[in-house]
């Protein structure tokens, strides 16, 4: 089960996440925090609560398809896992929260 502590993040697909459970979930401080690329329905509707969430981070599903996205990828993956090893913090977090 997730805490209160539990940042949920989601890359998959849409249908997975219960948009209601999680809005929920936000609001009632059972988990701290979300991050959504993916949406039930897609682009996410101007009405969804989730804009308004500010515990959530939503960002555009693969919004950077370049010649090069596939290495620039890999390449903060493994400046995030050296950073992590080195000094426990990834080198690109974001604060939003």
């Amino acid at each position: 089960a997730m805490g209160p502590q539990t940042v949920f993040i989601s890359l998959g697909r849409g249908a997975v996440v219960d948009e209601k459970a999680l809005h929920a979930a936000l609001r009632s401080n059972a988990i701290s925090g979300a991050a959504l690329d993916v949406f039930e329905k897609e682009p996410l509707p101007h009405d969804s609560p989730l804009w308004d969430d500010e515990k959530l981070l939503l960002t555009a599903h693969n919004a950077d398809l370049t010649e090069d996205y596939f290495k620039l990828g890999w390449d903060t993956f493994v400046r995030n896992a050296e950073s992590i090893r080195a000094s426990g913090q990834p080198a690109t977090e974001v604060d939003k929260m």
